[in-house]
């Protein structure tokens, strides 16, 4: 499948929102390429139509679906687990039911899961995934990098932004005295090693891909 930023004169039924960071897109690029999908194309925004961080990031799901012309009936959202407190299935449903999103039913993906829901007239289902074994996405790259350099990267300590700000930057590091950046690690990774390290969203990606609906 095939990730695009503008749609211009392409058409697109699966749209990418996410609840933070930069990293979400580069990994989703190379990602998608994994997986054929019967030549599906998903739509990742890079400036999307709300921006919004965590669980408001969803705010967005009404706008695109009340605007007939986006055509949207798959949404793929990822979060990090930061901006989860305890339950990400509850709080997750709670907030779509905040903004007028009615539940159908929930089904799990791995760890992700997947929710049908309705707003006004238009079915959507919403592809939940939960970036990062704690924290966030980074900790997934770490594991990747580990997998595919052997390098291990500190992931101890408090959780906080200067832990966070701290990760990026050896993740920046190991990747520049390997003249290599992000879509290139991932690129020239072993898909068996993307699925140990992004297992979530490539359980998505397969379900998506193996999908005629969507």
């Amino acid at each position: 499948m095939k990730l695009v930023e503008e749609l211009r004169d392409l058409k697109s039924n699966n749209l990418i929102i996410t609840g933070d960071g930069s990293n979400e897109f580069h990994i989703m690029k190379e990602l998608c390429k994994k997986y054929n999908g019967h030549n599906k194309l998903l739509w990742f925004p890079r400036t999307p139509l709300l921006i919004k961080k965590g669980l408001c990031a969803l705010d967005a799901i009404k706008i695109y679906l009340n605007n007939q012309i986006f055509g949207i009936n798959s949404i793929i959202y990822l979060v990090d687990g930061e901006y989860i407190e305890e339950d990400a299935i509850n709080e997750i449903q709670d907030h779509l039911n905040s903004i007028g999103v009615n539940i159908i039913d929930v089904s799990p993906i791995n760890e992700a899961f997947a929710i049908r829901c309705i707003s006004g007239n238009y079915e959507v289902i919403l592809y939940c995934i939960v970036s990062g074994t704690e924290t966030c996405i980074e900790e997934e790259i770490a594991k990747l990098i580990d997998l595919e350099y052997g390098v291990k990267i500190n992931l101890s300590g408090d959780r906080d932004s200067g832990w966070k700000t701290r990760i990026k930057k050896e993740i920046r590091q190991i990747l520049k005295g390997r003249n290599k950046n992000l879509e290139e690690l991932i690129r020239n990774a072993e898909k068996s090693k993307l699925e140990r390290s992004f297992p979530n969203i490539c359980a998505v990606l397969r379900r998506i891909e193996e999908s005629f609906q969507f």
